[in-house]
């Protein structure tokens, strides 16, 4: 992609574009195009169009300004910088976590149209419930997936909720499955941050509920992220809605 044709989408995607900031932005995707091997400026596009689909103008604003601010956000940090911005926080103050490696291992998108896959995860068992979230909405079943952890956790003498934090998105369990786990435990601070932007804005797809003690789930969806999903051309994602 040539800086033009950036510098065009940039401007379709920013309330505020800046020749300087864009310039910088481009720069930076070619740099790391050059040491990734991969199209470094494609990525930075795909994630900016994602939070400018699903978070307000000032939060895209704020993402697109964290490179003035002495350290960049990275195509797979650009979604958790968006998250804590809708809750007020800078661009200074996440380009310093940026920085820290604090926004790291969350979600990057990897198309212009597509949809959040972030939800909110809350485990009930023994009358505790406990709140956390997943990258992984509509890429798994949660009604398969209680049920395998109920299984998992009746054969290796577990609870359902350690479970279903070892469960990754083949169904396997696997405590140490990393990005592929269906439940991330180890974020409070973004489970937080998730739970004050539901229903203010499509960033979080689904509220999802698991009942080990009923043996049932519940979906409740975020309407502003079904509208996005209505919007979807035919054929455009493979999204699929939990019924």
């Amino acid at each position: 992609m040539d800086k033009r044709n950036f510098e065009q989408q940039i401007s379709a995607l920013v309330p505020q574009p800046d020749p300087e900031i864009t310039a910088a932005l481009f720069s930076f995707g070619q740099e790391l195009g050059q040491e990734d091997n991969y199209d470094g400026v494609r990525g930075l596009l795909n994630s900016l169009s994602f939070v400018s689909r699903h978070f307000s103008a000032a939060t895209a604003q704020g993402v697109y300004e964290i490179i003035q601010h002495g350290s960049a956000a990275l195509p797979d940090e650009m979604v958790a910088a968006a998250v804590y911005l809708e809750n007020g926080s800078t661009p200074q103050a996440v380009a310093e976590m940026a920085d820290a490696g604090s926004l790291m291992c969350f979600h990057w998108p990897q198309g212009v149209e597509e949809l959040s896959p972030l939800a909110l995860c809350v485990v009930t068992e023994c009358g505790q419930s406990r709140s956390f979230y997943t990258l992984h909405f509509g890429a798994f079943d949660p009604d398969t997936a209680l049920r395998l952890a109920q299984q998992y956790a009746h054969d290796w003498q577990l609870s359902v909720t350690d479970a279903l934090l070892s469960l990754t998105t083949d169904m396997a369990l696997n405590s140490n499955g990393g990005a592929r786990n269906i439940l991330v435990s180890n974020d409070p601070a973004m489970t937080q941050a998730l739970s004050a932007v539901f229903l203010r804005c499509p960033a979080v797809a689904a509220r999802l509920t698991f009942d080990a003690g009923r043996s049932q789930t519940m979906v409740e969806y975020n309407p502003l992220w079904l509208e996005l999903h209505q919007q979807q051309k035919p054929g455009q994602g493979e999204m699929q809605l939990t019924v």
